[in-house]
């Protein structure tokens, strides 16, 4: 359990308490359909990027070049996923930190996205460079 999920869980108590000392259960009930509403967004826009990314190849994209101007360092996985609209190909051990995921698209351009606990951290293109038969490959 990180820091994030500890906090949210006590703020999230500490409120629900609040709202019973100070209205009684008529606050804990409006506070508690608060929370189930933020939860069900949260379950929905999940629910949305995989259902989109389930209709494409896994690891796969339109640009690759486009993809990686839109990634930044702290950006979650649901957040990459969505842009990509398909799920990256697994490079590093499974449940193992950190997640290496590479996207690729029609040209064979490369995007290798690292993830540290749901963040990322490092991303890098990696473009194909094709060799021409007529030069000899100088």
């Amino acid at each position: 359990m990180n820091w994030r999920t500890l906090a949210l869980t006590l703020g999230l108590a500490a409120l629900l308490y609040g709202s019973f000392r100070a209205f009684g259960w008529w606050g804990f009930s409006l506070v508690s359909s608060g929370i189930i509403f933020w939860l069900l967004q949260h379950v929905t826009r999940l629910m949305k990027t995989m259902e989109s990314a389930a209709e494409r190849p896994m690891g796969t994209l339109d640009n690759a070049v486009m993809f990686h101007a839109q990634l930044h360092t702290g950006q979650r996985l649901l957040t990459v996923i969505g842009l990509a609209r398909s799920l990256g190909q697994l490079q590093s051990a499974p449940n193992q930190q950190p997640e290496i995921f590479v996207w690729q698209d029609p040209a064979n351009d490369k995007v290798e996205c690292e993830f540290e606990h749901g963040r990322l951290v490092r991303y890098e293109l990696k473009r194909h460079t094709a060799v021409s038969e007529g030069d000899g490959g100088t």
